[in-house]
């Protein structure tokens, strides 16, 4: 028979686990993500160039952070303050105008209708 302290520390372990398994918030002084865009560069480009031509692009209106590359020479970015949620379909529309790439989408979850 099991001591009647074992099932509490079982919890505690369970609890203090889920806990820890929390999204990790942003590091400190950094915007909060307001979208993830996929963005595919007209030219071979770093992670680096992609970055800059996103910020050229864009210019004040949204900070750009770049999150990872991606399978068939795309990259991820992070659109983050002081760009709102509804400011991000005219961001994907300025991208689209630059001509620095041949691809720009919101990242988004598609369901099944």
């Amino acid at each position: 028979m099991l001591p009647r302290a074992i099932p509490t520390v079982l919890i505690a372990a369970v609890l203090s686990l889920v806990g820890a398994c929390n999204a990790v918030p942003d590091a400190p002084g950094t915007a909060p993500v307001v979208a993830t865009i996929i963005v595919k560069p007209v030219n071979l480009s770093t992670p680096e160039t992609v970055v800059r031509a996103a910020r050229e692009a864009l210019g004040a209106s949204a900070g750009v952070r770049y999150a990872r590359p991606m399978a068939g020479e795309a990259h991820l970015l992070y659109l983050t303050a002081p760009a709102t949620r509804d400011d991000v379909p005219a961001l994907v529309e300025r991208l689209q105008a630059s001509n620095a790439f041949q691809y720009v989408e919101r990242d988004s979850m598609m369901k099944i209708q």
